[in-house]
């Protein structure tokens, strides 16, 4: 299985995360960070190595360059054909801290169709944040429609239960529709529990 691995180096900057036009052999990202103090919470990833594993099949998945989103590179995951269950062309990454209960987590990450379905003026993105196993409850999980420009995009959820990694991941699923949805810079952070 392909493993692509996103490398944070370099100084820090606010916002806008930069890409540069580093590739190795097993393709990867060399992404300058956020300034922390920037980030909304604390990230539950470790931005010095994401490991984004592509599954399923019909896809092909490879970094292209792409200008408008930061740093002009981006991952190309493209799915030739449109799956019974979008859930299993996906991209995935785990987490590295566990979420409890009542724990506030944002995802935040650029993301655009650059080949959109036949007949739609956007593509079909599935987000989600959640138990990898019975019962399959999740964190956060919500459609997003891009469109072909870059935006970046943020979805939101408060955990009901306690999720540890070893048995939950977060990522995107695909297979909604044959098209091409190019990812660029993407963060995860806790926002700590909830107060009432």
């Amino acid at each position: 299985m392909k493993i692509l691995t996103t490398l944070f180096a370099g100084s820090a900057i606010a916002t806008a995360i930069a890409l540069s036009p580093t590739m190795a052999a097993d393709p990867s990202f060399e992404v300058a960070p956020v300034n922390q103090s920037a980030l909304p919470g604390r990230l539950i990833h470790n931005p010095m190595a994401i490991k984004w594993n592509p599954e399923g099949g019909n896809k092909s998945v490879k970094i292209v360059e792409s200008e408008g989103v930061p740093g002009n590179q981006a991952i190309s995951f493209r799915v030739r054909r449109k799956s019974k269950k979008p859930w299993d062309i996906r991209l995935r990454a785990p987490f590295e801290k566990d979420v409890s209960a009542n724990e506030q987590i944002e995802i935040y990450f650029w993301a655009r169709a650059d080949k959109l379905p036949k007949g739609r003026d956007t593509g079909k993105i599935g987000v989600s944040l959640g138990r990898d196993k019975e019962p399959y409850d999740t964190v956060v999980v919500e459609d997003i429609l891009p469109t072909t420009d870059w935006k970046m995009y943020r979805v939101t959820g408060t955990a009901a239960a306690d999720f540890p990694m070893s048995e939950s991941e977060m990522g995107f699923n695909l297979g909604y529709a044959k098209q091409t949805i190019e990812f660029g810079p993407f963060f995860a952070v806790t926002r700590g529990v909830a107060t009432e």
